[in-house]
């Protein structure tokens, strides 16, 4: 059954109501043919319509019927034969994942993330979740990456909300879809206003979460050698002080306001952690208050996110959290595997304590408190 996308009209003029990414691409295509073939003897129809991976994502995501059961069914089976082709019992091991989902569809992912049907264990929700985020990391990277060279925004947030349409029923139904949704909604209309400006002041955008959490100030910082990092950070802060005109700016490292706003969480780290001594006892400090904001306003975040929901899923957010950084950002922040233990074991007895009880409130089974300690 397909899905009435109600946004569509919104944030694509020219489309009628309920197109999604995929039949926009294929409607265009059946707008603009290719050139049939005059041959006397050959004259068949060349007409080759090329879907993107977005769209063909969002088509399947359209069409798929399965029962939530199956899906549940499904994604149980997948991830038992990855843990036993890795020959382990938990999709973590200190905090990383230790299976590979990156290739299960978005729907099953968000089955798993979500714990749907009670049956997925806190360390493959984590790693779904993580999965899931990578999906959509690894759309949006070529628009973002021609947004901060063109400032072709409008594109970028289309993009977004074309991954969004990849989502299936189960968490199209969720408030988190909905407001993130009309997030870029709006974000998608600033931008096509005011050409060349990212657009500000959306709440619940994660085009402009994803902008301030990859950076723009060096490339490449997550994955790339940390010494290098850190020499291509010392760099841009050099350029960056020359380029300073504000009367509070730093024009030397040594003092004055450091402007990290384009530094990704470990090219911060690697100001924090200086392991090669590029970096001012000023740029230091200054780089670990950074990330102690950014820390703070994260956890505060999921700690909402988390009672709004009303899933007690504060602990598995930190988690997460957790498991996707780096671990230079981990050192710098004071995330130690002793911190992560504790997460865990918080967390372990919380679902416990959750398992004892029916939704109305009353318990589950005979076993005792004891039981479950």
């Amino acid at each position: 059954m397909t899905t009435i996308n109600p946004y569509s009209s919104a944030y694509a003029p020219g489309l009628t109501a309920g197109q999604t990414a995929a039949q926009r691409q294929a409607q265009q295509a059946a707008t603009n043919p290719a050139t049939r073939d005059q041959s006397p003897t050959i004259n068949t129809p060349a007409v080759n319509v090329t879907l993107s991976a977005a769209a063909q994502a969002a088509l399947k995501a359209q069409t798929d019927a399965r029962p939530l059961e199956t899906v549940i069914a499904d994604a149980r089976a997948q991830i038992a034969a990855r843990l036993k082709a890795a020959g382990t019992a938990s999709a973590l091991k200190d905090g990383n994942p230790a299976i590979d989902v990156s290739n299960l569809d978005r729907r099953t992912l968000f089955a798993v993330a979500s714990n749907k049907g009670g049956q997925f264990p806190m360390d493959q929700q984590v790693v779904a979740a993580l999965a899931l985020k990578a999906q959509t990391d690894q759309a949006l990277a070529g628009p973002a990456a021609q947004a901060r060279l063109t400032g072709d925004y409008a594109d970028l947030y289309q993009t977004a909300l074309d991954q969004m349409d990849t989502a299936g029923p189960e968490e199209r139904a969720t408030s988190a879809w909905a407001d993130q949704r009309a997030a870029l909604i709006e974000g998608r209309k600033q931008a096509l206003a005011r050409p060349g400006i990212a657009p500000a002041g959306v709440a619940n955008d994660s085009v402009a979460a994803y902008m301030k959490e990859t950076g723009s100030a060096v490339a490449g910082a997550k994955t790339r050698d940390f010494g290098k990092v850190a020499s291509d950070v010392r760099a841009a802060l050099d350029k960056q002080y020359s380029l300073a005109v504000q009367p509070t700016a730093s024009r030397d490292g040594i003092s004055g306001d450091i402007d990290f706003q384009r530094f990704d969480a470990r090219s911060l780290s690697a100001i924090a952690l200086n392991k090669d001594d590029q970096f001012s006892t000023h740029e230091i400090a200054q780089a670990k208050a950074e990330l102690r904001a950014r820390d703070s306003a994260a956890i505060k975040a999921s700690y909402q996110s988390a009672q709004t929901e009303g899933d007690g899923g504060f602990g598995k957010a930190m988690i997460t959290r957790y498991a996707a950084m780096s671990g230079e950002e981990r050192e710098a922040a004071g995330w130690t595997p002793a911190v992560y233990g504790k997460l865990v074991e918080l967390q372990t007895a919380s679902d416990k304590l959750a398992q004892m009880f029916n939704a109305d409130g009353t318990l589950a089974g005979p076993p005792s408190l004891l039981d479950y300690l």
